[in-house]
C-alpha cells in the first residue's frame, strides 16, 4: 500500500499515468481519492495523475490533534517532495482547494496551474470573509451538508452515480470534529477574521470552476475570489451543485483539458 510518510502523518497516495506533466488531485471533505475516479480515468493517458486521501479522510492517518490550521497545503507540498514532483497542475476540489491554493500561494515555483473545482478556500477575499460570516451562522441552526453536495434533482437523474458517491464518503473513518462542536464553527470564524489579501500579482495560471447551483461554496463566492486573483479564468458549468466533476463530467473535463493543454510547457 503506497504511503508517504511525512509531517505527523501517513498518507495513503496513487499514481495513474506514466507520461506527461504531474497532475495532482485533493478532494473534498468527505470525499476520497477515488472521487476523482472520472478524471484520472479520462486523463491518465497524457499525465500523470496522482490522487491521495487527506489525513482524517480514506486510507491516510489522523495526525496530531488539533489538527495544524496550515496542514492541508503543507501535506500537498509534503507529498510532491516525498514523490520528487518538482512542479505539477493541482486541482482541488471544495476542502481540497486550500491544499492547493496554500501551495500556490506559498510555493508558487513549484506549480504548473491550479484548478479551483467548486471552491474559492485558500484565498483571502472579500466574497470568501462573507461566505465565512454566513456559514459561523448556519452550521449552529443545523447546516446539513451532506443534503447540499448535488443538484437538487440528482439522485433522481443520475441514481446509480448518487449511490456511488454516497458509498465511497463511507469509506472514510468518524469524522475528528462533530460539526455541531464549537471547534468546527472556530474554523469559519478565523476564516472571517482574517485580513484579505492582494492577488493582484498572483503569478501562477488559475482556473475556477463554478456550478451554478452550488449550495455550499455559493456561485458570488467563486466568481468573487476569481475576480480578485490575476489572471484567473472563470469556467461556469451549468445544471450542477458542489461536485461539478461527478455531475457534469463531460463539460467539467472538457474545461480542465483546455485549462492544462493552454499551460503545458
Amino acid at each position: 500500500m503506497p504511503i508517504a510518510k511525512l509531517n505527523d502523518v501517513d498518507l495513503y497516495y496513487e499514481i495513474e499515468g506514466e507520461q506527461g506533466p504531474w497532475l495532482v488531485f485533493a478532494h473534498g471533505g468527505g470525499d476520497n481519492h477515488l472521487h476523482w475516479w472520472r478524471q484520472v480515468g479520462a486523463l491518465r493517458d497524457r499525465y500523470r495523475c496522482v490522487t491521495y486521501d487527506a489525513r482524517w479522510h480514506g486510507r491516510s492517518g489522523q495526525g496530531s490533534l488539533p489538527t495544524p490550521p496550515d496542514a492541508q497545503w503543507k501535506d500537498l507540498l509534503g507529498l510532491m517532495d516525498a514523490l520528487e514532483i518538482d512542479r505539477a497542475f493541482l486541482n482541488g476540489h471544495s476542502m481540497g482547494g486550500a491544499a492547493v491554493s496554500g501551495v500556490a500561494i506559498n510555493r508558487p515555483e513549484r506549480v504548473k496551474g491550479i484548478v479551483m473545482t467548486c471552491t474559492a478556500l485558500g484565498f483571502r477575499t472579500e466574497a470568501q470573509k462573507r461566505w465565512a460570516a454566513k456559514m459561523v451562522e448556519e452550521v449552529p441552526r443545523g447546516l446539513n451538508i451532506e443534503k447540499l453536495l448535488f443538484a437538487p434533482d440528482f439522485a433522481t437523474r443520475e441514481p446509480a452515480l448518487f449511490y456511488l458517491c454516497a458509498a465511497l464518503r463511507r469509506l472514510n473513518p468518524v469524522r475528528p470534529v462533530p460539526r455541531e462542536s464549537k471547534s468546527y464553527v472556530s474554523v469559519y470564524e478565523a476564516m472571517r477574521d482574517l485580513p484579505v489579501d492582494d492577488y493582484s500579482g498572483f503569478a501562477v495560471p488559475s482556473l475556477f470552476v463554478l456550478a451554478n447551483q452550488d449550495e455550499l461554496q455559493w456561485p458570488w463566492v467563486v466568481e468573487g475570489t476569481a475576480k480578485a486573483v490575476a489572471g484567473s479564468t472563470l469556467v461556469r458549468i451549468e445544471g450542477s451543485g458542489h461536485n461539478a466533476h461527478v455531475e457534469r463530467t463531460p463539460e467539467y473535463n472538457a474545461a480542465l483539458l483546455a485549462f492544462l493543454a493552454a499551460h503545458h510547457d
